[in-house]
């Protein structure tokens, strides 16, 4: 790549922060996309349910940001978890606590932000 192109440099944007994927001497368009929004498609991604542009910019978010690489992780294992045939039934009262959980932080997350 000669100087008169342009390299791309993924961003996270979580909170208040922004973490680049790493410094190159060329010129950088920035690519960004909000963690909430990777959260929302991250089993879509999973499924490879996703547009090839969001799909490479999902894939540049997870090597910058290590928590939205963490929850894709949690996430994939979990799905294999579910997926074996060994599974365990989780009772309805533990689903609608860990769901509420989940709704509570994205909500405290949304206010924080604003």
């Amino acid at each position: 790549m000669d100087s008169s192109e342009s390299a791309v440099e993924p961003v996270c944007r979580c909170g208040d922060h922004a973490v680049g994927m790493r410094a190159r001497p060329v010129a950088k368009t920035t690519i960004e996309i909000e963690c909430a929004e990777v959260w929302r498609q991250i089993s879509s991604y999973l499924d490879d349910d996703v547009d090839r542009g969001l799909r490479a910019t999902m894939a540049a978010h997870f090597k910058g940001c290590a928590h939205c690489s963490a929850v894709l992780d949690g996430t994939r294992n979990v799905v294999k978890l579910v997926g074996d045939e060994r599974a365990f039934e989780i009772s309805s009262a533990v689903s609608e606590r860990f769901y509420q959980k989940l709704k509570n932080h994205l909500a405290a997350r949304e206010q924080k932000r604003d």
